[in-house]
């Protein structure tokens, strides 16, 4: 040994080849990280024992060779805090083993398929391993309600003679119901679902959805609530066309559909499962009914605006918060116009978006005569940390654009997360007036999720990793309240009347 050691002290080679090899199991410990985020996921202790390597090997190479006291006191201490920095990193990072950034061949069962006990425990474990380690609410553990259903579940599940994918999801919807948190929840991408084939053409014939076997509407959705993650109870909606939901929530075929017209005239059907095709061949009647020319099937821009020069009105539609160079083209060209036609009132139409990317409303304010604003403050969990954000924001605003009309948020009951926090952002910081309907969700709630697969049915499971807090923190409502309260359908009248 006295010998071996030696003989590496005096070849530098070795030497500097053992050091590489030594940097290179470090950085490769860091890059773990970025394989787990983007391709596939494995378990954290993977990277704490490649980072334990690193700091055993950057030992043993001191032991071996002659190095400078320097190095010996420098070098270990980097490799070490290195080592722990990313273990502990890996612990809190939010979105380990999530799929928010990959997509990756993983076990995606059907709504029907059957599952074993054990199987069904795993993932409703895994489940909950996902609140506890990344909800803001749980950051000292879960909380005894949440227990206790969990505990229920797992009895409920002991008796089942056969287990479903619904089955399964079902329990886990009612563990997190008692959260009211509409960003929390689960959902199933069943391979092999299939569509009601007469919805369609019902709806294109003047007709809207009046009872399912008996139940109306609003006895169907009062029956779902405990299987629904929301926070307004305007946001639970039931679709009708999927089977997996339908069976989801507990209707079995034959259905028998009441199909209501604009007169009030009731038409019944009784549909079997032979009523229900394939998502290709639903999407497929659809286009064949429709009867629309190819140069006309265009998809409907997510951003695009219309000027009314008489009323002196711009409105911008927003179907999804999305930001992207499209987006901000678009909103350059209308501010552009607006300019160039002295356009007074400029209108955003967030009716029916489901959210997406919030700073959509802060480029928006970029045309809008302010230094400062305060976009929406929140803390955002990071296993045992907290990364708190007050949410001002400095403006820089494009001065040969700068709008000083009136600005209105038009919103309706679906107007959900980043929509609801771009009217939140223009009535808190009193930039212009809301619109409509209130929102759909709590303005001191949750959101920033992420996105997990349960380990045997692959089965999405969604979780906040955000508490946020209203802006204007004297305003007592926790929902946006429309300056301008009116139906979700008479929003365009409504502001027509406000701005003669």
């Amino acid at each position: 040994m006295v010998h071996f050691k030696m003989y590496m002290m005096k070849d530098k080679k070795i030497k500097h080849i053992y050091l590489i090899v030594n940097i290179i199991m470090l950085v490769l410990t860091g890059l773990f990280i970025l394989l787990n985020l983007f391709f596939i996921n494995f378990p954290q202790w993977v990277v704490l024992y490649f980072g334990v390597l690193s700091v055993i090997q950057n030992i043993l190479y001191q032991i071996l060779f002659n190095t400078k006291w320097l190095t010996k006191i420098i070098l270990p201490i980097f490799f070490a805090i290195i080592a722990v920095f990313v273990s502990l990193f890996v612990y809190c990072f939010p979105y380990w083993d999530s799929s928010s950034f990959k997509i990756f061949e993983r076990t995606q069962l059907n709504y029907d398929d059957v599952i074993s006990y054990k199987e069904a425990v795993e993932d409703l474990e895994a489940a909950m391993y996902y609140l506890e380690k990344t909800h803001p609410m749980f950051k000292d553990g879960l909380s005894t309600m949440i227990k206790e259903r969990y505990a229920n579940a797992l009895k409920k599940l002991e008796q089942m003679q056969t287990i479903t994918v619904n089955d399964l999801r079902r329990e886990i919807q009612v563990v997190i119901n008692p959260m009211h948190d509409a960003h929390t929840t689960t959902y199933s991408n069943s391979p092999r679902n299939k569509y009601l084939k007469d919805a369609y053409q019902k709806g294109e014939e003047g007709y809207v959805f009046y009872s399912l076997n008996g139940y109306t509407s609003s006895e169907i959705i009062e029956a779902a609530k405990p299987y629904y993650s929301y926070e307004s109870e305007n946001w639970i909606s039931i679709s009708y066309v999927s089977l997996a939901l339908l069976e989801f929530y507990g209707y079995y075929a034959p259905y028998t559909f009441e199909w209501k017209d604009a007169n009030g005239n009731i038409l019944t059907q009784t549909y079997t499962l032979d009523d229900f095709v394939s998502l290709e061949e639903y999407e497929e009647f659809i286009k064949s009914y429709s009867e629309v020319p190819d140069e006309e099937d265009k998809e409907t821009p997510f951003v695009y605006y219309e000027i009314d020069e008489e009323k002196s009105l711009a409105i911008l539609t927003l179907t999804r918060c999305k930001y992207n160079g499209a987006y901000r083209n678009c909103v350059k060209k209308m501010f552009q116009e607006v300019k160039a036609k002295n356009i007074k009132n400029v209108a955003v139409d967030v009716r029916g978006n489901g959210g997406g990317d919030s700073t959509v409303a802060n480029e928006f304010i970029k045309y809008l005569p302010v230094d400062s604003f305060i976009d929406c403050p929140g803390d955002w969990r990071w296993g045992f940390l907290t990364i708190s954000d007050d949410g001002h924001r400095k403006n820089r605003p494009y001065k040969n654009l700068v709008f000083e009309g009136n600005v209105y948020v038009l919103t309706n009951r679906k107007s959900f997360s980043a929509a609801m926090d771009f009217a939140q952002i223009i009535q808190d910081n009193k930039l212009g007036k809301v619109v409509g309907e209130i929102p759909a969700n709590d303005a001191n709630g949750y959101g920033e999720i992420v996105v997990f697969s349960l380990p045997n049915t692959g089965v999405s499971m969604q979780v906040s990793t955000k508490k946020w807090y209203r802006i204007d923190a004297d305003n007592p409502n926790n929902y946006v309240v429309p300056d301008y309260l009116c139906s979700g359908n008479e929003v365009l009248s409504a502001l027509y009347s406000i701005i003669k």
